[in-house]
């Protein structure tokens, strides 16, 4: 399932009712481009700034939750055009984000495998999600020290998410904000 967020990360149900999508923070400056569906925080030390959110922090509406860069991650007319599915999953550094949660939004995540299209440009892999760990309908996700959501164990408090649906063979799932 593919959308404006990528092929890793995206929306089942997004109503605005359930949404909240927080404050306009800037990704980092430096350091590695991030992924839309991040778990981010406000970065204290950096005002207006975000950061990769501290592994195993619970959520907090407002301060810490899943990264999004609507319209901002597509190219300007001022750029050169590359956009590819794997181009809509990373976000632009020193812009505009927010920071999402809401208890009953519906997000899917989904790791690929690297690989080469046939104009011989290399397209990494990337894994969101840590499947190591077999996941059920039932368990949580939480920020992991990897930087991936990891499986704990259903109402743990420092679960984002609720699992709805998954295939750990595809390495897939689908997940409800628990905030």
């Amino acid at each position: 399932m593919a959308s404006d967020y990528g092929l890793n990360f995206g929306w089942r149900r997004s109503d605005e009712t359930y949404r909240v999508a927080e404050g306009r923070h800037r990704t980092p400056k430096t350091g590695p481009i991030l992924l839309q569906g991040t778990c981010v925080e406000i970065d204290p030390d950096n005002p207006g700034y975000l950061k990769v959110a501290t592994a195993g922090a619970p959520p907090v509406t407002g301060v810490r939750g899943v990264l999004l860069q609507e319209e901002a991650h597509f190219f300007s007319i001022y750029e050169v055009e590359s956009t590819t599915s794997f181009r809509l999953g990373l976000t632009k550094p020193n812009t505009l984000s927010v920071i999402t949660n809401g208890a009953g939004a519906k997000v899917w995540f989904r790791n690929t495998q690297p690989k080469t299209q046939i104009d011989g440009h290399a397209v990494p892999g990337v894994a969101l999600v840590d499947f190591t760990a077999t996941i059920a309908v039932g368990d949580g996700l939480a920020w992991g020290p990897a930087q991936k959501w990891v499986r704990v164990a259903p109402g743990d408090a420092t679960a984002h998410f609720t699992v709805t649906e998954v295939d750990n063979a595809k390495q897939y799932l689908e997940a409800v904000f628990v905030k």
